[in-house]
């Protein structure tokens, strides 16, 4: 069975074509949901029907088995390079598991094409096995949502250059993901955590989140008050944490249940389809879904996230990014996503506009890069981009500034569609190349002529 694509993913496949006439490695970034694993296999079909041999890596057990189980869909035979399969050479496609491939890097199959899924994730072993392709003159495909490593450093360190797909903006617009509306916590003091290499320590922000007897906001209070009834994931600090999450939605009344990495297989199953049919609405975590686990797939039955409750706070963006992805994937309604971890404050809006580039990620002491500004309704308490009047409840600021009255623990509503709107409009109106790259300049972007050639392509 041939795989289909959207006119979206055919467009991507043509730049990516285009930069691998030129380059022996390429990274191809498009938003979580978007279907990268569905342009590789595309791909993969094409290249063996001219004799050439294939490798897909993943870096976790969930997606090397999710990624097995796509290419028996399609009728693809395939080798296994992972830790207790057999391996069988000859074959013309491989699926390998990130740590064993490159501990077997001295034994890897001779491939044409080479797939690095979730490439930004598993630094050491994906400089093992990419220089190790890179040496036999092997193409290389690295798929990711956020090319940033958690550090912020690029992956330019192992790609020549990168293709990138249509915007969260664009994709939401042609329903290819979900709209959202977003709720966040009036304040959330993070100032003790310690920082490490880019985000903030584990140790310390476990802690910080498992000692909360109430979290702020109360997030079983808001998603009972926002989205009763909805299927929804929570991200959680750390394991224990997620368990202490757990009790308190089963405690309120909302059936709930922990997964993570180490949970048996068939119990993943069991919690899944439990979780779909709603006799679950809450799965609480840590990691476990930030890296493209595929609910559906997983248990054989369609599982649609409705809303995240975010308790998890981070300084990477990149992580944040995989987190929002969970939620935004299509839908004819809007998801919800429950902000207790100050994620919109540190990172802006899932669809605020965004230069991924191969290069290092901007560091600054207080913040990791410039994010869009917001202002609360005194009236309201909605959250926007700063304007003379609230866009929710029409209030008129006073020219004078108030201080904004705090309600503890109150989510209040993002107005994301104006955000968008506002954000956009300067970009919208400058149609030339030089005036792209003076706005991405004032922007504040490491590379504004990059940024501005994107921008043109992606009118077209």
């Amino acid at each position: 069975m041939e795989l289909k694509l959207y006119e979206d993913q055919e467009w991507l496949v043509s730049d990516l074509r285009k930069a691998m006439a030129l380059n022996k490695s390429v990274l191809l970034q498009s938003a979580t949901g978007s279907g990268k694993t569905a342009i590789a296999i595309h791909i993969i079909q094409n290249v063996i029907k001219k004799g050439k041999r294939c490798g897909f890596s993943v870096p976790r057990k969930e997606l090397f088995n999710q990624t097995c189980e796509t290419l028996d869909k399609y009728g693809i035979e395939h080798g296994y390079i992972a830790s207790g399969k057999p391996y069988s050479g000859g074959m013309d496609v491989y699926v390998g598991m990130l740590p064993t491939m490159a501990s077997r890097a001295d034994e890897l199959p001779d491939l044409d094409l080479v797939f690095i899924d979730e490439t930004h994730f598993g630094e050491s072993y994906n400089d093992k096995v990419i220089k190790h392709y890179k040496e036999r003159g092997t193409l290389i495909v690295g798929l990711s949502a956020t090319p940033w490593k958690s550090s912020g450093k690029g992956l330019g360190c192992w790609y020549d250059d990168m293709v990138s797909g249509k915007s969260i903006p664009w994709l939401i617009e042609n329903k290819r993901l979900s709209d959202y509306k977003g709720f966040a916590p009036s304040n959330l003091d993070l100032s003790s955590l310690k920082v490490t290499a880019g985000d903030y320590n584990k140790g310390d922000v476990a802690s910080f989140m498992e000692s909360q007897s109430t979290i702020t906001g109360d997030a079983v209070a808001h998603y009972k008050k926002l989205a009763m009834g909805k299927l929804n994931i929570t991200f959680c600090a750390s394991i224990h944490h997620s368990e202490i999450v757990t009790e308190s939605f089963n405690a309120n009344g909302v059936p709930s249940a922990h997964i993570d990495g180490k949970t048996p297989t068939d119990e993943k199953v069991r919690m899944i389809r439990a979780f779909a049919k709603k006799e679950l609405l809450n799965l609480s975590c840590c990691d476990l879904l930030c890296f493209g686990f595929d609910l559906s797939q997983a248990s054989g039955v369609d599982v649609c996230i409705e809303s995240m409750s975010d308790l998890k706070p981070t300084k990477s963006l990149a992580l944040q990014m995989q987190k929002w992805g969970r939620v935004l994937r299509y839908k004819p309604y809007p998801a919800i996503i429950l902000d207790h971890a100050n994620n919109f404050q540190e990172h802006g809006l899932p669809c605020s506009d965004r230069e991924w580039t191969l290069t290092d990620r901007i560091q600054t002491k207080s913040k990791s890069e410039p994010v869009p500004p917001t202002r609360q309704c005194e009236e309201c308490f909605s959250v926007h981009t700063p304007a003379p009047t609230c866009p929710d409840c029409g209030y008129v600021y006073k020219i004078v500034p108030r201080k904004v009255e705090e309600v503890e623990g109150e989510l209040e509503e993002i107005q994301k569609e104006v955000a968008r709107k506002q954000e956009r409009s300067t970009q919208g109106k400058t149609d030339t190349l030089e005036g792209l790259i003076a706005l991405g300049k004032k922007k504040g972007y490491k590379n504004p002529s990059f940024w501005a050639k994107k921008v043109l392509a992606g009118r077209r």
